[in-house]
């Protein structure tokens, strides 16, 4: 998985946020605490198979945002019937977290409006106004 702020190694399992100018913060696969679980309901499979994938990643404190109160993201997945496949899903789950938790959109400059769109806007006006006039009642006197 890749977009401009988190991007997501496959064949090394690394998780990279690029923060423009101040860095990037780069999670190894041994950053995270990485738990299997078998998944589903029970039955004669659930005590020998372990499938389901659990991601814990603490923030480093450096990184914490003072307005989120979280200090761990968690992902996990139960999805697929292959360890490997639900460990990929897994960081993908993370990788979106992570840009949830540090992107914050661009800020937006407000802008004037021009004084020719004023004035257009206004004579639009006017010649509405002059429609509805003419079709009012003409009074005979």
């Amino acid at each position: 998985m890749q977009n401009s702020f988190v991007t997501f190694d496959r064949e090394n399992l690394i998780l990279t946020v690029h923060f423009g100018v101040k860095g990037d913060l780069v999670i190894h696969k041994e950053d995270l605490f990485i738990s299997y679980f078998s998944g589903g309901p029970g039955g004669q499979n659930v005590n020998r198979h372990q499938n389901g994938v659990r991601l814990i990643y603490t923030i480093p404190p450096s990184y914490r945002r003072y307005a989120v109160r979280t200090q761990e993201l968690i992902a996990r997945s139960i999805a697929e019937r292959n360890q490997h496949q639900n460990l990929l899903l897994a960081f993908g789950q993370l990788a979106k977290k992570l840009h949830d938790y540090f992107y914050t959109p661009p800020f937006r400059k407000k802008t004037k409006v021009s004084r020719r769109s004023k004035e257009k806007r206004l004579e639009t006006k006017k010649h509405q106004s002059s429609k509805k006039q003419t079709r009012q009642k003409v009074e005979l006197s």
